[in-house]
This record gives C-alpha cells, structure tokens and sequence, in this order.
C-alpha cells in the first residue's frame, strides 16, 4: 500500500478519536471550549440535512400519489357522467324520433275522418319473410279482423291476413301473394291495373295487366282503385318509375316504387271501417217533387 493511503487512514483515524475525546469533554464538562461543538455541528449537519432532504422527498412521493389518486377518482366521476349524459342523451334522441312519428300518426287521423283507424307498433319480421309479413301488437280485443286494412301517413301497406287476441300478422303488398286493384291518379289516365309483388325484386312490386297502348308514364302516382272489396278507394300505392312492355304479349306493367318505406316500418293505422267517398243517394220522399 503506498505511503499516501497510510496517511490518510492515520489521521482519519487520529480525527475520529479527537471528535470522541471532545466529545467526551464537552458531555462531562471537561473541556469547556466551543471547539467541540463546532467539529460535531461540522461533522453531523450534511448527515441531518442529508436525512432532512430524504424525509422531505419520501413526504413529497406520498403527497403526489394522493394527488395522483385524487386524479384518478375526479377522471373516473367524470367518466362515467360523460357515460351517462351520451345514454340520456341516446334516450331523449329516441323519444324525439319516436314523438315525431306518433305525432305524424295523429295527424293523419285527424285529417282522416273517414277511416275509423287504430294504431299498431310492429312487433315482429322474420329474416325470412322480411318483404312478405309483419306482426302487429294489436288484435281481436282491439276490434281487428281479416282483411282489413293497413296502412301508414306515407300510404298503403298490406292487409291483416290473421289475427288474434293482442296480435295480428300483415301480409304486405311486396308479397308475390299479395293483389291490390291500382289506379293512375292522373285526371287525363285513370288507368286501372293489379299492383302484385315480385319473388325475383321484393321491394318492387308491379301494376299489371296494362294494355299496351294504356296511358301510363314514368312519374305516375298510382292510389287503391277500391276494387276488390278489401281496400278503400284513394290510399297512395306509389309512384311509377319504369313502364316495359311484356314478351310476347298485348300488355305491359309498370314497375313501382312504393310509397311505404318498409326498410323503416315502426308503427302502422289499421282500417277497421271507411266511410264510402260518395255519400249515399237519399231515397225519395213521398209528396217531394224530385
């Protein structure tokens, strides 16, 4: 070991019995100088300021990780009010939606009075019959039999094929099945056909049975001609957007696209009875020069 390092060890090893010696004095009152005091405040204060700054920074460490959790519970409340405020407002946007409509229901039956109309909800469409029938939340107990009528704001949709205590199956005028007597609204047409769905296009049903020199043109509203005895006179059925002549034949149809949108169907009005358009002729009376 070099000389050097000896030294240096000597007197650490002589300061430290110097600091004891002192120390020893200044605790029996031996020595009564100030030197003793100053070597230890010399010695400990970096080892109190180093044990000062080590408590000061583990109370900071807990300081931030309350603060720290404190965050963590406000941005928790937070979420789940933002959480609540989107469902409430997803509630009020379906109310809204659903006012509107019921709301457009209304209207027509004020403006309807010909039509003893009773509101339905849909409640049912199977996957497999989506463009053929529908189930409706009313039935016999609301005065609903076969046959009747049913329609919507927008115009004509099918008609009650069963019905039962609360409930009632559609057929819709998109079923292959389904027969409806049509007719132009047009004043100079009045051409009158058979508006049947289409196995191959569901969503487009035809008017048929249409000579081929008939007036019927692209943009012609067709309505229920009232024959047929299931459907009331005047009810849109939808509007022509193609006419094409039939192969090998004397007629042709017109295709059409309905009034009704089925993609969006909630709720419907059911016919239970109609008043006739035309007011009965009044009998004669006795003595009354007609």
């Amino acid at each position: 070991m070099p000389l050097f390092r000896y030294k240096k060890t000597a007197i650490f090893i002589i300061a430290v019995i110097l600091v004891i010696v002192l120390m020893h004095g200044t605790a029996t009152n031996t020595y009564k100088i100030p030197l003793a005091e100053g070597l230890v405040r010399i010695i400990f204060t970096p080892v109190e300021q180093a044990v000062s700054k080590l408590a000061y920074g583990v109370n900071g460490w807990f300081s931030s990780g309350a603060k720290l959790m404190s965050v963590y519970r406000d941005n928790e409340a937070l979420r789940q009010e933002v959480e609540q405020l989107r469902q409430n407002n997803i509630r009020l946007t379906e109310l809204n939606s659903e006012n509107q409509r019921l709301q457009a229901l209304l209207d027509y039956r004020q403006n309807a009075p010909r039509f003893d109309l009773v509101t339905a909800a849909v409640i049912g469409r199977e996957p497999g019959t989506w463009f053929s029938t529908i189930v409706i939340n009313r039935g016999t107990d609301s005065g609903l039999t076969k046959d009747m009528s049913v329609i919507t704001p927008q115009g004509l949709v099918g008609h009650i094929v069963s019905a039962y205590e609360t409930s009632a199956k559609v057929m819709l005028i998109l079923d292959p099945r389904s027969a409806v007597g049509g007719l132009v609204q047009r004043p100079e047409s009045r051409v009158t056909g058979i508006v049947v769905g289409q196995a191959q296009a569901a969503a487009v049903p035809r008017m048929t049975n249409l000579a081929r020199e008939s007036d019927v043109i692209k943009g012609d509203i067709i309505i229920t001609s009232g024959l047929g005895g299931i459907f009331p006179k005047g009810i849109p059925v939808g509007e022509v957007y193609d006419v094409k002549n039939e192969e090998g034949g004397l007629l042709k149809y017109a295709e059409i696209k309905t009034a009704v949108d089925f993609s969006k169907l909630e709720e419907v009005l059911v016919i239970r009875s109609a008043k006739s358009e035309i007011p009965p002729a009044v009998p004669p009376q006795p003595g009354v020069k007609q």
